[in-house]
């Protein structure tokens, strides 16, 4: 049964951007002092909700500034992400075979080497970004975000159009199969996620636990891609054999996300179709918890 949700008001935009960009500042020294996983991940997700802020404010409320933030956290923003994506893969070795595995040690040691060589140049770029520049382009972009109040209509306009995106690119997903398909609907969920939780507080709140999760399961399935790209590279090393029951692992553990990414995505209480009546005149949020719904 559909839960009617009481709907909190809308915090300040200029608030969440602020308190954002403070965060990426806070986030790099953490980072900065042993690249820890969660650590890096922590100022990766700070960084991006800058960035997608921007991206979406330059599309209402066109300014320089918007751009300036995106060009002055590029370089650390991509190093952090190719050192995230090893320290991710690295985990998924981990739990996919024993540790007596051969092809196991020789994907560690290959990661450890490019975890090294990724570190050095998540250093440099965290030592070149400017942080008092960072500080004063926030408080310069603060009054420009209040243009638009939060839950405006050109917010959800734009959101709508992003939602059409996915919702375009699932379609075409599930014809093609391809990991290609996947890997593009999955960037599209996080720039409809990012919009949403930005500047929909209303629907991020009915909406966010399915748009986690949904996102989550596509950002699995693109982590066993990769990794299955590695393993063909040293299954020449490795034997075939190995090589193979490596990929039967990796094809197993990808199709049940994406079987029950489908699963989410199916039937009248599709999250799909409850985003985009989340835009309708005079609509009604609400949510089902996934457990629910799976029972349904």
């Amino acid at each position: 049964m559909a839960e009617t949700i009481r709907l909190p008001k809308p915090a300040s935009l200029t608030s969440g951007l602020e308190v954002w960009m403070e965060r990426v500042l806070e986030r790099a020294a953490e980072a900065g002092r042993d690249w820890d996983a969660d650590a890096v991940h922590d100022l990766r997700v700070a960084l991006r909700r800058c960035r997608t802020m921007a991206e979406a404010l330059d599309e209402v409320n066109p300014s320089p500034g918007w751009r300036k933030l995106k060009k002055s956290s590029r370089a650390l923003f991509h190093a952090l992400g190719e050192l995230r994506d090893v320290q991710v893969e690295r985990s998924w070795t981990k739990k996919l075979a024993p540790a007596g595995d051969p092809l196991r040690g020789r994907l560690l040691r290959r990661l450890a080497l490019e975890e090294k060589s990724n570190r050095v140049k998540a250093e440099r770029a965290l030592d070149s970004f400017d942080r008092k520049a960072w500080k004063k382009l926030g408080r310069k972009l603060a009054p420009k975000a209040q243009f638009f109040p939060l839950e405006s209509v050109v917010f959800q306009r734009l959101a709508l159009a992003r939602l059409g995106t996915a919702v375009d690119l699932f379609q075409a997903a599930r014809k093609s199969s391809s990991a290609v398909g996947w890997h593009r609907l999955r960037i599209a969920m996080k720039n409809f996620r990012y919009l949403v939780e930005n500047f929909l507080p209303r629907r991020s709140d009915a909406w966010s636990d399915d748009l986690r999760r949904m996102q989550d399961l596509l950002g699995d399935v693109h982590d066993l891609d990769v990794l299955r790209a590695r393993v063909r590279q040293l299954s020449g090393k490795s034997g075939p054999l190995l090589a193979r029951e490596w990929r039967e692992r990796i094809s197993a553990k990808r199709k049940a996300c994406l079987e029950e990414f489908l699963r989410l995505s199916a039937g009248p209480s599709s999250p799909w179709l409850a985003w985009r009546a989340g835009f309708a005149w005079n609509h009604r949020l609400v949510r089902v918890p996934i457990a629910a719904r799976r029972t349904a």
